[in-house]
């Protein structure tokens, strides 16, 4: 759960951020507001789930809600096992609501380190485990020479099979590109209809060339009474999936947000409030109408927390050391002990009986790091524990503030992984320890009871090891 100094430290971080602009937007912040929100919120989600028999369901922590299922792309994105190829930064259309400026074609580009060559990013694509890649841009079919070099580069030296998509709004869509796509291994499309005033053509051109065809809409609380009719008629002309997302606000789109009145959330982002009533209201309309099309709503605590935590741990996979662990927000968990050297030479002598490598002793044998696995070999009768936690980033070249490891992918192309301190370290003795295995070491932790820790333990802790549950934030 996000606490009152978070959430604090995030209106500090938003004044600053929107500084001159701040007072001009429509902030939740009134604690009527928020109960009201809330309320709707809640009414909404209870018509979703409390029907019987609702083929409603949740995902990711509380954070994606979902009706009979989301696409094979979703489920990798939170599972962290995708990656977003921005091949360009240009774009047809001139959405509202499109967070960044899209007129320099650029140069294909995933989590900041640009991919010149295709091959590179398929050596890449294989190098970090990744099992799924999404075209986005700009707009994909503005260079659509690029995406089909980098999809054959991924079908001709992808080592596992990859579920690759792309995103489109449609206005460029034809039979003879569409196909291509299809030739060239696209398993899914995904049409942002808002963005070409809910033009149907591109849409009805794919169904039955992509295999996946899929509606991938903000969700626009305005257009509701265009949007849910086309629910109906989506399901009908075969549409796979209707993905909903959050709006968020970003200093190049606020002053569009502003004009239409919206109000703003408070949090590690500035999202839209209205646009998850809308999503949320889509969904019931659905269920209320018996409309059997998927439909999930991609918030943004979904994607500010999984997107984030899928690429530390990728990251971390390959820089992290066999006594340490990748926690399930991908952060890397080093565990310690110290203590009298009496107390430490008993378990040293346990650890050195096993093979596995999974320990390390400091020069002067006065501090043992050591994964979870070994915990019943230790005694910690007399020990301090020590929990520190590292985030990692991926980087085209160090940037020298962090320790770093370079990846190389081929001869030519190489990509950095710095790693940087997040806590100095969390010291736990005597029930404490215990304590803290039964909250983050077991599968089954989160909301195990944390008796033992004080709260600024657990607090401290749980800011890397737990997703924060919910679908959105309100403050």
């Amino acid at each position: 759960m996000i606490t009152q100094n978070e959430q604090s430290s995030y209106v500090k971080q938003i004044k600053e951020d929107y500084a001159g602009v701040y007072e001009t937007m429509n902030w939740l912040s009134s604690p009527g507001a928020v109960e009201t929100a809330n309320r709707a919120r809640e009414e909404l989600i209870s018509a979703i789930f409390g029907r019987a028999g609702s083929p409603a369901a949740w995902a990711f922590a509380g954070t994606k809600p979902y009706t009979h299922g989301i696409s094979p792309g979703c489920t990798l994105c939170g599972q962290g096992k995708w990656s977003c190829l921005f091949i360009n930064n240009i774009c047809n259309a001139g959405c509202f609501y499109c967070p960044s400026v899209q007129n320099d074609r650029g140069l294909p580009m995933t989590s900041t380190v640009v991919f010149e060559k295709a091959l590179d990013y398929a050596l890449y694509v294989n190098r970090f485990g990744i099992e799924g890649v999404g075209f986005s841009g700009g707009e994909p079919l503005m260079t659509l020479d690029r995406v089909l070099d980098y999809l054959n580069a991924i079908g001709d030296h992808a080592c596992r099979p990859i579920y690759t998509w792309m995103y489109t709004n449609g206005i460029l869509a034809t039979e003879d590109k569409l196909k291509a796509l299809r030739d060239r291994g696209l398993k899914e499309i995904r049409f942002d209809l808002s963005a070409d005033k809910y033009n149907l053509s591109g849409l009805e051109k794919a169904v039955g060339i992509i295999p996946v065809v899929t509606v991938e809409i903000p969700a626009v609380p305005e257009d509701l009474e265009i949007t849910k009719p086309l629910t109906a008629v989506l399901s009908s002309m075969g549409v796979k999936y209707l993905n909903l997302h959050q709006i968020r606000c970003t200093q190049f789109n606020r002053p569009k947000l502003v004009r239409r009145g919206y109000t703003f959330i408070h949090g590690p982002g500035v999202a839209v409030l209205e646009t998850e009533l809308a999503a949320l209201e889509l969904i019931r309309h659905t269920l209320d109408r018996n409309i059997p099309l998927p439909v999930n709503y991609c918030s943004f605590t979904f994607r500010n927390q999984f997107q984030k935590a899928a690429a530390r741990c990728r990251n971390a996979r390959l820089v992290k050391k066999d006594w340490e662990e990748i926690t399930p927000t991908g952060f890397i968990r080093t565990m310690s002990i110290t203590g009298p050297p009496e107390r430490l030479a008993p378990v040293l002598d346990r650890f050195r009986s096993q093979e596995d490598g999974q320990w390390e002793v400091s020069a002067k044998q006065d501090r043992i790091s050591f994964h979870s696995r070994l915990w019943p070999l230790v005694d910690f009768t007399g020990l301090e524990l020590k929990v520190r936690y590292n985030a990692t980033a991926l980087r085209s070249a160090a940037t020298l503030r962090y320790p770093y490891t370079k990846v190389r992918l081929n001869q030519d192309k190489a990509v950095v992984i710095e790693r940087d301190d997040r806590h100095p370290g969390i010291r736990l003795k005597g029930d404490e320890i215990p304590a803290f295995a039964r909250q983050f070491l077991t599968p089954s932790g989160a909301g195990a009871d944390p008796a033992g820790l004080s709260p600024e333990q657990e607090q401290a802790a749980s800011r890397f090891e737990h997703f924060d549950q919910g679908p959105a934030l309100l403050y």
